[in-house]
């Protein structure tokens, strides 16, 4: 099969419908001309009912919704309705259910969270899931977990916020990157770009104080910022810690092992710096060859010691699930080397293929393969890593899908008892303001109970961002203001 036709009566859900159909067919053609399967999906309404109606040869798959005033609220079960009731044809066409069911969403975790706000049982809220949502009873368990890990640590003091600062440089780009990022030894950008990135933290500042808001937890993310010299971060980090004084948690994405080094890490201790990721992605030397980790698996764990010789306690690895050419014995290598070194945190990411990235051309534009991780064992890894970190005493605190993902899988983070990271569950349950500075970081502000989210995104190219960076100040001001809704960017900017 290589393409689909499809048509809808209602614009704005094509695309949502189009996400559906990719979670059975991965990344395949979708138009509006013929296709190798057609489906119709048509919206009505007939008193108090909308109607939602999917057509596919003789087989059809109808859901309905209660008619409400709220434009908001009357978009979200219309969505809801439409989606069901093509992903009910496609699982009786197909003969088959993905593991997430017809969810499609970043994060899942939020319609347990409605579910309780709507005075639901935990166990209804669960079966909700199952029942409307066809997810399977191995992810609603998974989503049970990490609902009672985040328990306490969900919602924030409302008089605080979380700081992200984005270094978009690395010593190499990994073919699977889709990140704002540049090789740092090809810019010679850094100097004014850290100038830029104070100058904005500045900005901040002076917008919070004014605001009466303090930090609850700063973010330091890239691309990798341990790739810039000591220096330049120190500068960062000093105008940062100084602005933005009390933060519970300061974590610093350290990342690539050959980033790592005695002079980096003293100053992040001086700079109390209290949490740090040494990511491995995969133990096998071979895999990092391939996707253009300029380090071998050795190299990580010397990073690794020396963090902890020099009084790191709160390590952080990612891990990637269905990297290119490893089996589950890989990735079984891989996870025993991890538990064996023992962080405090372990992130196991399902590999995403964006189209951004060298290893989506590689595969699909040079050897026209599929875009979409290849699923094949992928789900057996996932399966395999909550299994060996939960028995080595990890729980899962976060989780988060995206497109392209191998299984159309997840993202999930682990922690040890006490080790959750607040910035983590903050953004992704996005129930944290998020002041973000950097080239192609992007402000989330919450403003009402309804969870009202405006967004303020900065370009990522990087010359742009250091030349128009009064400019973005100016803009994330109206937005955190609330000075015209009408000024934030659309979402399908994020």
């Amino acid at each position: 099969m290589t393409s689909v036709r499809l048509n809808t009566n209602e614009a704005w859900l094509y695309p949502e419908l189009c996400d559906v159909i990719r979670l059975f067919l991965g990344d395949i053609v979708i138009g509006e001309e013929a296709g190798d399967m057609c489906f119709a999906h048509a919206h009505s309404v007939t008193g108090d009912t909308w109607t939602e109606t999917v057509q596919s040869g003789n087989r059809r798959s109808v859901r309905t919704a209660i008619v409400c005033s709220d434009a908001l609220e009357a978009k979200r079960r219309i969505k809801r309705a439409a989606k069901n009731a093509l992903f009910e044809l496609l699982m009786d066409s197909l003969g088959f259910c993905p593991p997430w069911g017809s969810l499609t969403g970043i994060r899942p975790t939020r319609l347990i969270y409605e579910a309780l706000s709507e005075g639901k049982t935990p166990d209804e809220a669960m079966r909700r899931l199952t029942d409307e949502f066809y997810v399977s009873e191995e992810k609603v368990s998974l989503l049970g977990e990490i609902v009672q890990m985040q328990e306490g640590l969900i919602y924030p003091p409302e008089n605080s916020f979380d700081l992200y600062i984005h270094i978009p440089f690395c010593v190499s780009r990994c073919a699977y990157c889709s990140f704002a990022s540049v090789e740092v030894g090809k810019s010679k950008l850094t100097d004014a770009y850290v100038q830029a990135l104070i100058q904005e933290l500045r900005d901040g500042a002076d917008l919070m104080r004014r605001l009466g808001l303090t930090i609850r937890s700063g973010y330091v993310g890239g691309g990798t910022p341990t790739a810039i010299t000591t220096g330049q971060l120190q500068s960062v980090l000093e105008s940062a810690m100084t602005l933005f004084p009390g933060a519970a948690e300061w974590t610093v994405e350290a990342g690539r092992p050959d980033t790592i080094d005695r002079e980096k890490l003293s100053m992040l201790r001086q700079m109390q710096v209290g949490r740090i990721s040494v990511n491995p992605q995969s133990f096998s030397d071979e895999t990092l060859r391939l996707i253009g980790r300029a380090h071998s698996a050795e190299d990580t764990v010397r990073a690794y010691l020396l963090a902890r010789e020099m009084g790191f306690h709160d390590i952080n690895m990612d891990l990637i699930a269905a990297l290119p050419g490893e089996t589950a014995d890989d990735f079984r290598h891989t996870l025993d080397r991890t538990i064996e070194l023992s962080p405090e945190s372990v992130t196991v990411h399902s590999l995403a293929i964006k189209r951004s990235s060298r290893l989506h051309e590689q595969l699909t534009v040079a050897g026209g393969a599929h875009n979409q991780a290849n699923a094949e064992g992928a789900d057996e890894m996932i399966r395999m890593a909550r299994t060996r970190l939960c028995g080595a005493g990890y729980r899962p605190y976060y989780l988060y899908r995206q497109k392209y993902m191998a299984g159309n899988l997840e993202n999930v983070g682990y922690a040890k008892p006490g080790y959750a990271c607040l910035y983590n569950i903050g953004n992704m349950e996005e129930t944290q303001k998020v002041l973000a500075v950097g080239a192609g970081a992007i402000t989330k502000w919450i403003f009402d109970r309804k969870r009202r989210i405006e967004r303020a995104p900065n370009l990522r190219n990087i010359e742009e961002y250091i030349a128009r960076v009064d400019e973005l100040c100016q803009k994330k001001r109206r937005v955190i203001l609330d000075e015209g809704r009408a000024l934030t960017q659309n979402r399908e900017d994020t």
